[in-house]
């Protein structure tokens, strides 16, 4: 266990906790240093009485934690509308998990999903959430795996995907429609990510159906020929349409027209 030095603080840390081998199982698994004083990191994972969660020591900063209870039936509805099946069962990858809201509400929706999320802080925080969330009504499905995306579209084991969704953070624009609070914990963890144009491209290679893109609503797009565009208040959902599936097409623009 590290005590650490009062003028070299720790990127991230689990905090240990008596008679608890959580902390210590965590801290094994991705590779962080379990500490005995939180104060010793810039940023530090804390199991607290309602789940883990990320505290940043130090700064008036509320605690990170993911709760899927918390996701209301209300909200998401252009995300739903652009990622629209009408033949269900659908399978959708999430390469951009993130925190996962969407992801969750994809799957309360009904749909088959694979969440990727290769920041391992975050990656701890959603599966600490899976753990605790609500049942979720069949057939949804939310299965999340700790990856790279890139990684994960080469995977030979895949298999088919209909749906591939995008909510990549950009220099400037952060993860869409996250409160500040959250956005500058993830920027701390994440950094910028400047390969969105070409993750669209590889995942337009592997889905059956659609690529749905989350981008703030004034944000450029990330590839100029796209089919649909569902807009909210701040976001829009930018939808590029499997040249393999010509039916779609029509069938979600008439959808768009609802």
């Amino acid at each position: 266990m590290s005590g650490g030095t009062a003028d070299v603080l720790l990127a991230v840390a689990v905090l240990a906790a008596a008679d608890d081998e959580r902390p210590a199982r965590l801290a094994a698994e991705h590779g962080l240093p379990l500490v005995d004083r939180q104060e010793i990191a810039r940023l530090a994972l804390v199991y607290g009485p309602t789940g883990l969660e990320l505290r940043a020591p130090g700064r008036r900063l509320t605690p990170l934690r993911v709760d899927f209870d918390r996701i209301g039936t209300h909200g998401g509805g252009e995300l739903l509308r652009a990622t629209r099946m009408k033949n269900r069962p659908a399978r959708l990858l999430d390469l951009t998990a993130g925190l996962a809201t969407d992801a969750w509400r994809l799957a309360r929706a009904g749909f088959d999903v694979i969440a990727c999320e290769r920041q391992p802080v975050i990656h701890a925080l959603v599966q600490d959430a899976l753990q605790r969330a609500p049942r979720l009504p069949p057939p949804g499905s939310l299965r999340l795996v700790h990856t790279d995306a890139r990684a994960m579209l080469g995977a030979a084991d895949l298999g088919p995907v209909d749906v591939i969704y995008l909510d990549p953070m950009f220099p400037g624009e952060g993860r869409t429609a996250l409160p500040r609070r959250e956005l500058q914990l993830l920027r701390e963890l994440t950094g910028d990510d400047e390969g969105g144009a070409q993750l669209l491209a590889l995942a337009r290679t592997r889905a059956r159906r659609r690529v749905v893109v989350k981008r703030p609503l004034h944000a450029p797009a990330l590839a100029a020929d796209v089919d649909l565009c569902f807009k909210g208040r701040a976001v829009r959902f930018d939808v590029y349409l499997s040249a393999a599936n010509p039916a779609e097409a029509s069938s979600t623009m008439a959808d768009q027209n609802d």
